[in-house]
């Protein structure tokens, strides 16, 4: 596999949530904890959290999982495309692909990642059941292009702008846009991992 970084951007308000994602339950840990032990499970190495609100609570939860932290500063003031850039720009270098996907997004399987890590080309996505989702995952040049974007759109924009053809990862999994923005996606999610477990027990 090609060296491949992760940037996983966590430094929101968690507005909508009233709570704090990152530190959610789930699946006998927390979120963050989760996708983090996953993606390094994988081979991806570094994984790279950009912290913000509730920065420094969240870079010690995560301090035992041999991630690296980037602090988004301007957290309250700036998109998540921003925190994107700050954690793209603390890999660039050391990686030929970096792995892009904010935190909240904790259902996508395994298999799912594996799919688009074995897959070629500048820039991959998933897809289920024709809509796009994450992880997304460029290579290191488009990686540098990205972080020189400053029109709208944010990173489906900057991507747009690049003129860079998507690859498209067709997967069985709706985890790819399941993110939990809401108590009541999160408690959704919850109750229908409870019963996928039932049923494979």
């Amino acid at each position: 596999m090609k060296k491949t970084g992760a940037v996983l951007a966590a430094a929101g308000l968690s507005s909508r949530m009233k709570a704090f994602k990152p530190m959610l339950p789930f699946g006998g840990t927390t979120i963050s904890r989760h996708l983090a032990a996953l993606i390094k499970s994988l081979g991806v190495n570094p994984v790279v959290v950009v912290t913000g609100y509730r920065g420094e609570e969240l870079e010690n939860h995560l301090s035992a999982e041999g991630v690296r932290f980037v602090r988004n500063e301007r957290f309250r003031e700036t998109q998540m495309f921003e925190s994107v850039k700050l954690g793209i720009q603390s890999v660039l270098g050391e990686c030929e692909r970096v792995l892009i996907m904010p935190m909240d997004l904790p259902a996508i399987q395994p298999e799912t990642f594996e799919q688009v890590l074995n897959t070629e080309g500048r820039a991959v996505r998933t897809s289920c059941a024709g809509e796009p989702g994450h992880p997304l995952m460029v290579d290191a040049a488009l990686a540098a292009q990205l972080c020189r974007y400053e029109g709208e759109g944010g990173l489906r924009g900057a991507i747009e702008h690049s003129g860079v053809p998507v690859t498209e990862v067709e997967v069985d999994d709706v985890g790819v846009f399941r993110d939990v923005d809401t108590g009541e996606e999160y408690q959704k999610l919850l109750v229908e991992l409870l019963r996928q477990d039932s049923k494979a027990g």
